[in-house]
């Protein structure tokens, strides 16, 4: 079987178990399996109850995606992991944070202080720092973590940091 047809076999199986979890959760909700990259599998999820299946913060979206996958890793001897997303939800914040980074490092180039971004689970920080990371003039950090460990990512000019002494 070749890498794409396990894919999206081991898709069918993840989207029986996550129909099984969503019919134990009294959610009304359809699957559809979507191939990712060769070790992932993506399972979209379309329900008239989207807004309690992300969560506040995704909360719901992602503690769903790392039960599924838990089950998985245990019933299937494979490396695939599975992203569950609701209504495009993904996609959306994606666009948001993409926006929203683009955004900080127009203020930092503009009036050359800092801008520290709101708390964010290591998912969307690492969507931040990727967008960042080629843009000439500004760098990202993340800060402290908090008891739950989300991070605020702080966007600085480049033009701040301090050369290394010798």
């Amino acid at each position: 079987m070749n890498q794409s047809n396990e894919v999206l076999a081991f898709g069918e199986k993840a989207k029986v178990r996550l129909l099984e979890i969503l019919k134990l959760m009294q959610f009304e909700a359809a699957v559809e399996v979507l191939e990712g990259s060769e070790d992932e599998v993506l399972l979209h999820i379309e329900s008239p109850d989207a807004g309690r299946l992300i969560g506040r913060g995704a909360t719901m979206l992602y503690a769903l995606q790392y039960i599924l996958n838990r089950i998985m890793s245990r019933q299937e001897d494979s490396s695939i992991h599975c992203v569950v997303d609701v209504e495009r939800y993904r996609e959306r914040r994606k666009e948001q944070l993409l926006q929203m980074a683009g955004e900080a490092a127009d203020e930092v180039e503009k009036t050359g202080r800092s801008v520290s971004l709101p708390l964010m689970g290591a998912a969307d920080r690492r969507i931040v720092h990727q967008a960042l990371a080629d843009r000439a003039g500004v760098v990202t950090d993340s800060g402290e973590a908090t008891a739950d460990g989300r991070k605020h990512v702080t966007v600085s000019s480049s033009e701040l940091e301090t050369p290394p002494s010798d």
